[in-house]
């Protein structure tokens, strides 16, 4: 009798075995650098969508965590049953444009609300100056946009030109206390998201990048007291300033246990064990 086993494929192997391997494959670590950004095409808008007509691979949106969405464009199949799962676990990376929230709803429009809201992670790179949409028009929702509910946002900052003239260490200390009021306003309010990133990337020194978290912390202490809703982390002092980073938690109940510490504790932490006095400045906690 004849060998009539088919050669085994994606397509013919189980549901959770087919499942396993999309996770496995969209689980994709962003440890790359990241790229520059096209005006167009987006990739937020362009790669999430199954359009034969156009597809991914022609476009130059090839960043190392979008390349795994390339496998939506193979057969209607597997972006029926993948595509949710991709967007859940990819991380999109947006340029300074995308932070005022007409530009984010013109670019994610092409998105069905399904598609959108499956969207967890994203990544904004973006000038100081436009920063200012995060607490002037988000309105307590990341982008302005009801449909996002994000798990986590990266924000990483970029100094202005004027950074690299002999003014720059006096830019700098103003930026950083203008990105700490940005910061501390806009978490007093935000919602449907669990977790902001801000990654340093060589944009401050170390004294710089100090005193704009310690400027963070203290606003939201003077705000709300021992507890006032968001729990912190930092990287290490010891760590190269390049590589700088702080986390802000701002999810409910479980989202938040053992995660980072409750802004008195850090407060008390960044200030040497003592709660500061009244009328102490935010930078040194001191006079």
């Amino acid at each position: 009798m004849a060998d009539t086993t088919q050669p085994a494929c994606l397509l013919t192997l189980p549901t959770e075995l087919r499942n396993a391997i999309y996770l496995y494959l969209f689980d994709f670590p962003p440890t790359s650098p990241l790229p520059s950004f096209p005006p167009q095409p987006d990739a937020l808008a362009l790669a999430l969508r199954f359009d034969t007509t156009t597809p991914y691979l022609h476009t130059n949106t090839n960043t190392p965590s979008t390349l795994p969405l390339r496998l939506l464009q193979t057969c209607r199949q597997i972006h029926a049953e993948a595509h949710l799962l991709a967007l859940s676990l990819t991380t999109f990376h947006l340029p300074t444009s995308t932070s005022h929230p007409e530009t984010f709803r013109l670019r994610s429009q092409p998105l069905s609300a399904a598609k959108l809201g499956a969207i967890k992670r994203l990544t904004l790179t973006a000038r100081i100056s436009h920063l200012r949409a995060l607490n002037e028009s988000w309105a307590g929702l990341p982008f302005g946009h009801a449909g996002l509910d994000l798990e986590s946002l990266t924000i990483i900052p970029r100094r202005p030109d004027c950074s690299t003239t002999a003014y720059a260490e006096v830019a700098d200390l103003s930026q950083s206390h203008t990105l700490a009021y940005i910061f501390a306003e806009t978490f007093k309010g935000l919602r449907k998201i669990r977790t902001v990133e801000v990654r340093n990337k060589g944009c401050f020194n170390d004294v710089v990048w100090r005193i704009l978290y310690r400027g963070l912390v203290f606003r939201l202490w003077k705000w709300g007291g021992e507890e006032c809703g968001v729990r912190f982390e930092c990287s290490g002092d010891g760590e190269d300033e390049r590589d700088a980073w702080f986390r802000v938690y701002l999810g409910d109940g479980e989202d938040r246990v053992g995660r980072g510490n409750e802004v008195g504790v850090e407060v008390r932490r960044l200030a040497g064990g003592e709660m500061p006095e009244p009328g102490t400045t935010a930078a040194g906690f001191g006079p």
